[in-house]
Protein backbone atom coordinates (compact mmCIF):
# COMPACT_ATOMS: atom_id res chain seq x y z
CA UNK A 1 0.00 0.00 0.00
CA UNK A 2 1.03 3.48 -0.32
CA UNK A 3 2.43 5.67 2.87
CA UNK A 4 0.25 8.61 2.84
CA UNK A 5 2.19 11.65 2.76
CA UNK A 6 2.51 13.40 5.88
CA UNK A 7 0.84 16.98 6.20
CA UNK A 8 3.22 19.65 6.70
CA UNK A 9 4.13 20.97 10.34
CA UNK A 10 2.57 22.57 12.67
CA UNK A 11 5.33 25.15 12.80
CA UNK A 12 4.87 26.09 9.22
CA UNK A 13 1.08 26.16 9.06
CA UNK A 14 1.28 28.30 12.01
CA UNK A 15 3.68 30.90 10.12
CA UNK A 16 1.54 30.47 7.11
CA UNK A 17 -1.20 31.45 8.61
CA UNK A 18 -0.13 34.17 10.17
CA UNK A 19 1.12 35.55 6.92
CA UNK A 20 -1.96 34.97 5.49
CA UNK A 21 -4.42 35.08 7.70
CA UNK A 22 -7.66 37.84 6.82
CA UNK A 23 -11.23 37.75 6.83
CA UNK A 24 -11.99 37.52 3.48
CA UNK A 25 -9.66 34.36 2.87
CA UNK A 26 -11.01 32.48 5.49
CA UNK A 27 -14.46 33.22 4.00
CA UNK A 28 -13.20 31.76 0.62
CA UNK A 29 -12.04 28.78 2.14
CA UNK A 30 -14.96 28.16 4.39
CA UNK A 31 -17.20 26.31 2.33
CA UNK A 32 -13.85 23.61 1.80
CA UNK A 33 -13.25 23.86 5.10
CA UNK A 34 -16.77 22.41 5.86
CA UNK A 35 -16.31 20.03 4.04
CA UNK A 36 -12.81 18.30 4.76
CA UNK A 37 -13.85 18.61 8.44
CA UNK A 38 -17.14 17.18 8.15
CA UNK A 39 -15.61 13.98 7.22
CA UNK A 40 -12.36 14.66 8.95
CA UNK A 41 -9.91 14.44 5.75
CA UNK A 42 -6.41 13.82 6.03
CA UNK A 43 -3.69 15.75 4.39
CA UNK A 44 -3.05 13.06 2.08
CA UNK A 45 -6.82 13.12 0.71
CA UNK A 46 -6.97 16.55 -0.21
CA UNK A 47 -4.18 15.84 -2.79
CA UNK A 48 -6.26 13.84 -4.98
CA UNK A 49 -9.64 15.42 -4.57
CA UNK A 50 -10.62 17.23 -7.23
CA UNK A 51 -13.04 19.47 -5.21
CA UNK A 52 -9.80 21.34 -4.00
CA UNK A 53 -8.32 21.32 -7.61
CA UNK A 54 -6.49 25.01 -8.00
CA UNK A 55 -6.81 26.24 -3.99
CA UNK A 56 -3.26 26.80 -1.99
CA UNK A 57 -3.59 23.31 -0.40
CA UNK A 58 -1.48 24.37 2.44
CA UNK A 59 -3.12 27.67 3.26
CA UNK A 60 -6.63 25.64 3.30
CA UNK A 61 -4.62 22.97 5.67
CA UNK A 62 -3.57 25.80 7.88
CA UNK A 63 -6.99 26.99 8.57
CA UNK A 64 -8.12 23.48 9.01
CA UNK A 65 -5.73 22.84 11.62
CA UNK A 66 -6.32 26.10 13.44
CA UNK A 67 -10.20 24.69 13.64
CA UNK A 68 -9.60 21.49 14.93
CA UNK A 69 -7.14 22.85 17.60
CA UNK A 70 -9.77 24.71 18.62
CA UNK A 71 -11.65 21.47 19.30
CA UNK A 72 -9.41 19.34 20.08
CA UNK A 73 -9.28 17.09 23.02
CA UNK A 74 -5.81 16.17 24.26
CA UNK A 75 -5.16 12.36 25.69
CA UNK A 76 -1.85 12.84 26.85
CA UNK A 77 0.46 9.33 28.20
CA UNK A 78 4.17 9.63 28.66
CA UNK A 79 5.82 10.34 25.79
CA UNK A 80 2.63 10.69 23.70
CA UNK A 81 0.04 13.00 23.34
CA UNK A 82 -3.21 11.57 21.32
CA UNK A 83 -5.42 14.44 19.57
CA UNK A 84 -9.37 13.55 19.27
CA UNK A 85 -11.41 15.81 17.60
CA UNK A 86 -15.49 14.55 18.55
CA UNK A 87 -17.28 15.46 14.99
CA UNK A 88 -21.48 16.28 14.76
CA UNK A 89 -20.43 12.84 12.16
CA UNK A 90 -19.10 11.28 14.95
CA UNK A 91 -21.51 12.55 17.72
CA UNK A 92 -23.85 11.14 15.79
CA UNK A 93 -22.43 7.70 15.52
CA UNK A 94 -21.79 7.22 18.85
CA UNK A 95 -25.26 8.06 19.61
CA UNK A 96 -27.03 5.46 17.41
CA UNK A 97 -24.82 3.11 18.98
CA UNK A 98 -25.37 3.54 22.32
CA UNK A 99 -29.06 3.23 21.49
CA UNK A 100 -28.51 -0.08 19.70
CA UNK A 101 -26.15 -1.75 22.13
CA UNK A 102 -26.60 -0.01 25.81
CA UNK A 103 -25.55 -2.16 28.57
CA UNK A 104 -29.44 -2.51 29.47
CA UNK A 105 -30.22 -3.70 26.04
CA UNK A 106 -33.08 -6.27 26.67
CA UNK A 107 -31.11 -9.44 24.78
CA UNK A 108 -34.72 -11.78 25.35
CA UNK A 109 -36.58 -8.83 22.90
CA UNK A 110 -34.13 -10.02 20.21
CA UNK A 111 -32.91 -13.64 20.88
CA UNK A 112 -35.81 -15.49 22.98
CA UNK A 113 -33.73 -18.49 25.31
CA UNK A 114 -30.83 -18.77 27.03
CA UNK A 115 -29.83 -21.71 24.95
CA UNK A 116 -30.07 -19.51 21.58
CA UNK A 117 -28.22 -16.50 23.44
CA UNK A 118 -25.57 -18.92 23.67
CA UNK A 119 -25.59 -20.45 19.96
CA UNK A 120 -25.35 -16.56 18.86
CA UNK A 121 -22.58 -15.86 21.26
CA UNK A 122 -20.68 -18.80 20.71
CA UNK A 123 -21.27 -18.41 16.54
CA UNK A 124 -20.26 -14.53 16.83
CA UNK A 125 -17.28 -15.46 19.09
CA UNK A 126 -16.15 -18.25 16.51
CA UNK A 127 -16.56 -15.71 13.70
CA UNK A 128 -14.74 -13.23 15.64
CA UNK A 129 -11.83 -14.58 16.22
CA UNK A 130 -11.66 -16.42 12.62
CA UNK A 131 -11.67 -12.45 11.43
CA UNK A 132 -9.07 -11.18 13.99
CA UNK A 133 -7.26 -14.16 12.68
CA UNK A 134 -7.17 -13.96 9.03
CA UNK A 135 -6.35 -9.84 10.00
CA UNK A 136 -2.81 -11.05 10.92
CA UNK A 137 -2.33 -13.46 8.16
CA UNK A 138 -4.24 -17.07 8.96
CA UNK A 139 -5.13 -18.54 5.64
CA UNK A 140 -7.56 -21.46 6.23
CA UNK A 141 -10.78 -20.29 5.15
CA UNK A 142 -13.62 -19.69 7.98
CA UNK A 143 -15.78 -22.95 7.03
CA UNK A 144 -12.59 -25.20 7.86
CA UNK A 145 -12.09 -22.87 11.02
CA UNK A 146 -15.53 -22.83 12.23
CA UNK A 147 -15.68 -26.76 11.85
CA UNK A 148 -12.20 -27.14 13.95
CA UNK A 149 -13.85 -25.22 16.58
CA UNK A 150 -16.96 -27.21 16.50
CA UNK A 151 -15.99 -30.37 16.23
CA UNK A 152 -12.85 -29.63 19.01
CA UNK A 153 -10.26 -31.17 17.14
CA UNK A 154 -7.03 -29.92 17.39
CA UNK A 155 -5.29 -27.45 14.96
CA UNK A 156 -3.30 -28.82 11.78
CA UNK A 157 -1.73 -25.79 11.13
CA UNK A 158 -0.09 -22.40 12.81
CA UNK A 159 -3.27 -20.25 11.01
CA UNK A 160 -5.58 -22.83 13.15
CA UNK A 161 -3.78 -22.14 16.29
CA UNK A 162 -4.21 -18.95 15.96
CA UNK A 163 -7.60 -18.88 15.44
CA UNK A 164 -8.52 -21.68 18.16
CA UNK A 165 -6.43 -18.98 20.93
CA UNK A 166 -8.17 -16.05 19.41
CA UNK A 167 -11.19 -17.91 20.48
CA UNK A 168 -10.34 -19.19 23.88
CA UNK A 169 -8.95 -15.66 24.45
CA UNK A 170 -12.77 -14.53 23.70
CA UNK A 171 -14.20 -16.81 25.52
CA UNK A 172 -11.76 -16.19 28.71
CA UNK A 173 -12.99 -12.45 28.33
CA UNK A 174 -16.62 -12.95 28.20
CA UNK A 175 -16.68 -15.39 31.21
CA UNK A 176 -14.05 -13.16 33.05
CA UNK A 177 -14.74 -9.94 32.79
CA UNK A 178 -15.88 -8.10 36.03
CA UNK A 179 -18.26 -4.94 35.52
CA UNK A 180 -15.57 -1.59 35.98
CA UNK A 181 -12.60 -3.75 36.23
CA UNK A 182 -9.04 -2.41 36.12
CA UNK A 183 -6.39 -2.71 33.38
CA UNK A 184 -3.26 -3.93 34.70
CA UNK A 185 0.36 -4.71 32.91
CA UNK A 186 -0.55 -8.37 34.16
CA UNK A 187 -4.12 -8.63 32.27
CA UNK A 188 -2.15 -7.53 29.23
CA UNK A 189 0.34 -10.10 29.59
CA UNK A 190 -2.27 -12.66 30.41
CA UNK A 191 -4.36 -11.63 27.60
CA UNK A 192 -1.53 -11.67 24.53
CA UNK A 193 -0.22 -15.27 26.34
CA UNK A 194 -3.35 -16.66 25.62
CA UNK A 195 -3.68 -15.52 21.71
CA UNK A 196 -0.44 -16.65 20.83
CA UNK A 197 -0.28 -19.95 22.60
CA UNK A 198 1.66 -22.31 20.59
CA UNK A 199 2.68 -19.91 17.53
CA UNK A 200 6.24 -18.48 18.40
CA UNK A 201 8.88 -20.37 16.65
CA UNK A 202 11.17 -19.30 19.97
CA UNK A 203 9.31 -20.71 23.16
CA UNK A 204 8.76 -17.85 26.34
CA UNK A 205 7.11 -14.97 23.62
CA UNK A 206 4.22 -15.65 24.74
CA UNK A 207 3.06 -13.17 27.38
CA UNK A 208 6.62 -10.93 27.65
CA UNK A 209 7.00 -7.77 26.15
CA UNK A 210 9.96 -7.45 23.51
CA UNK A 211 13.80 -6.74 24.73
CA UNK A 212 14.61 -5.38 21.46
CA UNK A 213 13.68 -3.08 18.70
CA UNK A 214 13.81 -5.89 16.01
CA UNK A 215 9.91 -5.70 15.58
CA UNK A 216 8.68 -3.56 12.27
CA UNK A 217 5.46 -3.32 10.69
CA UNK A 218 5.35 -4.42 7.08
CA UNK A 219 2.62 -3.63 4.72
CA UNK A 220 1.75 -6.90 2.82
CA UNK A 221 2.47 -8.17 -0.02
CA UNK A 222 5.09 -5.50 -0.78
CA UNK A 223 6.82 -6.07 2.28
CA UNK A 224 7.26 -2.17 2.40
CA UNK A 225 8.38 -0.83 6.09
CA UNK A 226 5.18 1.41 7.10
CA UNK A 227 5.89 1.96 11.03
CA UNK A 228 8.86 1.43 13.66
CA UNK A 229 7.32 1.54 17.10
CA UNK A 230 8.89 2.88 19.76
CA UNK A 231 12.12 1.75 21.84
CA UNK A 232 11.72 -1.54 23.69
CA UNK A 233 12.88 0.27 26.97
CA UNK A 234 9.71 2.60 27.23
CA UNK A 235 7.24 0.14 26.89
CA UNK A 236 6.23 -0.42 30.21
CA UNK A 237 5.82 3.06 31.53
CA UNK A 238 3.90 3.70 28.27
CA UNK A 239 1.74 0.91 29.00
CA UNK A 240 1.45 2.19 32.48
CA UNK A 241 0.50 5.20 31.58
CA UNK A 242 -2.06 3.57 29.16
CA UNK A 243 -3.76 1.29 32.05
CA UNK A 244 -3.87 4.98 34.26
CA UNK A 245 -5.52 6.35 31.44
CA UNK A 246 -8.14 3.36 30.83
CA UNK A 247 -8.80 2.79 34.40
CA UNK A 248 -9.08 6.84 35.13
CA UNK A 249 -12.12 8.62 35.58
CA UNK A 250 -13.30 11.66 33.16
CA UNK A 251 -11.31 14.18 32.84
CA UNK A 252 -12.27 17.69 34.24
CA UNK A 253 -12.51 19.29 31.17
CA UNK A 254 -14.04 16.87 28.88
CA UNK A 255 -15.66 13.40 28.45
CA UNK A 256 -14.38 10.53 26.19
CA UNK A 257 -16.99 8.06 25.51
CA UNK A 258 -16.03 4.56 26.21
CA UNK A 259 -15.96 3.57 22.43
CA UNK A 260 -13.69 6.34 21.84
CA UNK A 261 -11.61 5.15 25.12
CA UNK A 262 -11.98 1.32 23.80
CA UNK A 263 -10.68 2.71 20.35
CA UNK A 264 -7.83 4.86 21.78
CA UNK A 265 -6.64 1.50 23.70
CA UNK A 266 -6.54 -0.30 20.51
CA UNK A 267 -4.62 2.34 18.77
CA UNK A 268 -2.33 2.76 21.62
CA UNK A 269 -1.27 -0.92 21.74
CA UNK A 270 -0.99 -0.71 18.38
CA UNK A 271 1.49 2.19 18.32
CA UNK A 272 3.27 1.15 21.21
CA UNK A 273 3.87 -2.95 19.61
CA UNK A 274 4.71 -4.02 23.26
CA UNK A 275 5.47 -7.82 21.62
CA UNK A 276 7.18 -9.64 19.55
CA UNK A 277 4.08 -10.78 17.04
CA UNK A 278 0.12 -10.80 17.65
CA UNK A 279 -0.30 -7.41 18.99
CA UNK A 280 -3.28 -6.85 16.54
CA UNK A 281 -4.91 -9.32 17.46
CA UNK A 282 -4.22 -8.42 21.65
CA UNK A 283 -5.50 -4.50 20.58
CA UNK A 284 -8.84 -5.78 19.50
CA UNK A 285 -9.44 -8.41 22.21
CA UNK A 286 -9.01 -5.77 24.42
CA UNK A 287 -11.15 -3.59 22.58
CA UNK A 288 -13.77 -6.01 23.53
CA UNK A 289 -12.13 -6.44 27.20
CA UNK A 290 -12.93 -2.73 28.21
CA UNK A 291 -16.43 -2.21 26.06
CA UNK A 292 -17.77 -5.48 27.92
CA UNK A 293 -16.21 -4.48 31.16
CA UNK A 294 -17.79 -0.66 30.75
CA UNK A 295 -21.37 -3.02 30.23
CA UNK A 296 -21.84 -2.96 26.65
CA UNK A 297 -22.30 -6.70 26.94
CA UNK A 298 -24.10 -7.16 23.97
CA UNK A 299 -20.59 -6.43 21.93
CA UNK A 300 -20.13 -10.19 22.85
CA UNK A 301 -22.38 -11.19 19.91
CA UNK A 302 -20.70 -8.33 17.20
CA UNK A 303 -18.12 -9.51 15.27
CA UNK A 304 -16.00 -6.47 14.71
CA UNK A 305 -13.10 -7.84 13.38
CA UNK A 306 -14.84 -8.82 10.15
CA UNK A 307 -16.05 -5.81 9.28
CA UNK A 308 -12.75 -5.01 9.25
CA UNK A 309 -11.00 -7.61 7.50
CA UNK A 310 -13.59 -6.49 4.91
CA UNK A 311 -11.20 -3.22 4.60
CA UNK A 312 -7.89 -3.99 5.40
CA UNK A 313 -6.18 -1.20 3.41
CA UNK A 314 -8.41 1.07 4.91
CA UNK A 315 -8.16 0.02 8.92
CA UNK A 316 -4.32 0.32 8.06
CA UNK A 317 -4.49 3.54 6.50
CA UNK A 318 -6.37 4.82 9.31
CA UNK A 319 -3.64 4.04 11.54
CA UNK A 320 -1.25 5.73 9.36
CA UNK A 321 -3.41 8.87 8.89
CA UNK A 322 -3.76 8.72 13.04
CA UNK A 323 0.40 8.59 13.22
CA UNK A 324 1.85 10.77 10.35
CA UNK A 325 -0.91 13.76 12.00
CA UNK A 326 0.55 14.04 15.16
CA UNK A 327 -1.60 11.24 16.41
CA UNK A 328 -4.89 12.77 15.99
CA UNK A 329 -6.95 9.58 16.53
CA UNK A 330 -9.78 10.89 15.36
CA UNK A 331 -9.41 9.59 11.76
CA UNK A 332 -8.90 5.71 13.65
CA UNK A 333 -12.11 6.64 15.72
CA UNK A 334 -13.76 7.52 13.00
CA UNK A 335 -12.99 4.17 10.98
CA UNK A 336 -13.58 2.02 13.85
CA UNK A 337 -17.36 3.24 14.98
CA UNK A 338 -18.24 3.18 10.73
CA UNK A 339 -17.10 -0.25 11.09
CA UNK A 340 -18.54 -1.34 14.15
CA UNK A 341 -21.74 0.02 13.16
CA UNK A 342 -21.61 -2.23 10.05
CA UNK A 343 -20.59 -4.93 12.40
CA UNK A 344 -23.88 -4.53 14.76
CA UNK A 345 -25.84 -4.41 11.77
CA UNK A 346 -24.65 -7.74 10.23
CA UNK A 347 -25.85 -9.13 13.76
CA UNK A 348 -29.31 -7.43 13.59
CA UNK A 349 -29.72 -8.61 10.38
CA UNK A 350 -29.00 -12.04 11.15
CA UNK A 351 -31.10 -11.96 13.75
CA UNK A 352 -34.28 -10.88 11.77
CA UNK A 353 -33.15 -13.44 8.95
CA UNK A 354 -33.49 -16.18 11.69
CA UNK A 355 -36.48 -15.10 13.13
CA UNK A 356 -38.75 -17.62 10.83
CA UNK A 357 -36.12 -20.32 12.12
CA UNK A 358 -37.06 -19.56 15.91
CA UNK A 359 -40.52 -19.39 15.59
CA UNK A 360 -39.85 -23.27 14.12
CA UNK A 361 -38.01 -24.21 16.73
CA UNK A 362 -40.87 -23.01 19.04
CA UNK A 363 -43.48 -24.81 16.87
CA UNK A 364 -41.91 -28.03 16.91
CA UNK A 365 -41.47 -27.95 21.07
CA UNK A 366 -45.15 -27.03 21.28
CA UNK A 367 -46.30 -29.84 19.15
CA UNK A 368 -43.70 -32.14 20.76
CA UNK A 369 -43.25 -31.26 24.63
CA UNK A 370 -41.13 -33.72 25.05
CA UNK A 371 -37.97 -31.85 22.88
CA UNK A 372 -36.22 -28.73 24.91
CA UNK A 373 -35.21 -26.25 22.98
CA UNK A 374 -31.87 -27.42 22.32
CA UNK A 375 -33.08 -30.79 20.91
CA UNK A 376 -35.53 -28.41 18.77
CA UNK A 377 -33.19 -26.85 17.42
CA UNK A 378 -30.56 -29.57 16.92
CA UNK A 379 -33.05 -31.65 14.80
CA UNK A 380 -33.35 -28.30 12.32
CA UNK A 381 -29.98 -27.61 12.30
CA UNK A 382 -29.70 -31.28 10.72
CA UNK A 383 -32.09 -31.48 8.67
CA UNK A 384 -30.07 -28.28 6.77
CA UNK A 385 -27.32 -29.93 6.17
CA UNK A 386 -27.96 -33.39 6.21
CA UNK A 387 -24.51 -33.80 7.72
CA UNK A 388 -23.84 -36.52 11.32
CA UNK A 389 -22.78 -34.67 14.71
CA UNK A 390 -20.79 -35.36 17.61
CA UNK A 391 -21.36 -34.60 21.62
CA UNK A 392 -18.66 -32.16 21.36
CA UNK A 393 -20.14 -30.37 18.44
CA UNK A 394 -22.99 -29.65 20.53
CA UNK A 395 -21.09 -29.15 23.49
CA UNK A 396 -19.39 -26.72 21.63
CA UNK A 397 -22.18 -24.89 19.92
CA UNK A 398 -24.70 -23.99 22.49
CA UNK A 399 -21.57 -23.19 25.39
CA UNK A 400 -22.82 -26.03 27.56
CA UNK A 401 -21.01 -29.25 29.49
CA UNK A 402 -20.23 -32.35 27.67
CA UNK A 403 -22.91 -34.22 29.67
CA UNK A 404 -25.56 -32.15 28.90
CA UNK A 405 -24.97 -32.57 24.94
CA UNK A 406 -24.35 -36.94 25.57
CA UNK A 407 -27.71 -36.27 27.08
CA UNK A 408 -29.66 -34.28 24.42
CA UNK A 409 -28.23 -36.07 21.74
CA UNK A 410 -28.99 -39.91 23.45
CA UNK A 411 -32.31 -38.71 23.68
CA UNK A 412 -32.82 -37.67 20.48
CA UNK A 413 -32.34 -40.81 19.25
CA UNK A 414 -33.70 -42.57 21.99
CA UNK A 415 -36.95 -40.96 20.90
CA UNK A 416 -35.79 -42.46 17.26
CA UNK A 417 -35.02 -39.26 15.60
CA UNK A 418 -30.90 -39.84 15.57
CA UNK A 419 -29.39 -42.90 14.53
CA UNK A 420 -26.22 -43.83 16.34
CA UNK A 421 -22.76 -45.37 14.95
CA UNK A 422 -19.49 -45.16 16.12
CA UNK A 423 -15.97 -43.52 14.11
CA UNK A 424 -13.04 -44.30 15.66
CA UNK A 425 -13.37 -43.68 19.41
CA UNK A 426 -16.44 -41.19 18.90
CA UNK A 427 -20.21 -41.21 18.95
CA UNK A 428 -21.70 -40.32 15.68
CA UNK A 429 -25.49 -39.20 15.56
CA UNK A 430 -27.06 -39.37 11.77
CA UNK A 431 -30.62 -38.03 11.40
CA UNK A 432 -33.17 -39.86 10.73
CA UNK A 433 -35.57 -37.79 8.20
CA UNK A 434 -38.47 -40.16 8.22
CA UNK A 435 -38.88 -39.36 12.17
CA UNK A 436 -39.19 -36.09 11.84
CA UNK A 437 -41.53 -34.22 14.17
CA UNK A 438 -42.73 -31.84 11.17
Amino acid sequence: MRIPEKPPSDEEMHDLFMKERDIDTLNKLKPFMNIINADYMHWDELQVDNRFKGLDLKLLWSYVKLFREFNVRPIKLNGYTLLYVQTPVIEKMLHDLDMRVGGKLDLEARIPGPDLQKKYLVNSLMEEAIASSQLEGAVTTRVVAKKMLRENRKPRSNSEQMILNNYITMMYIKDHTEQNQKLTLDSIREIHKKITKDTFEEQGHEGTFRTDNEVKVYARPENQLIYEPPDYKSIEPLLEQLCNFVNSGDSDSYYLHPFVKAIALHYMIGCIHPFYDGNGRTARALFYWYLIAQKYSFLEYVAVSTAIKNAPAQYARAYLYSETDNNDITYFVKFNLKQLDIAVKSFENYVNKTKAENKKILDTIRHNPDLNFRQADILISMSKNEAPITIAEVQERYHITYQTARTDLLDLAKQGYLQTFSKGKRFMFMLDKSKMPW
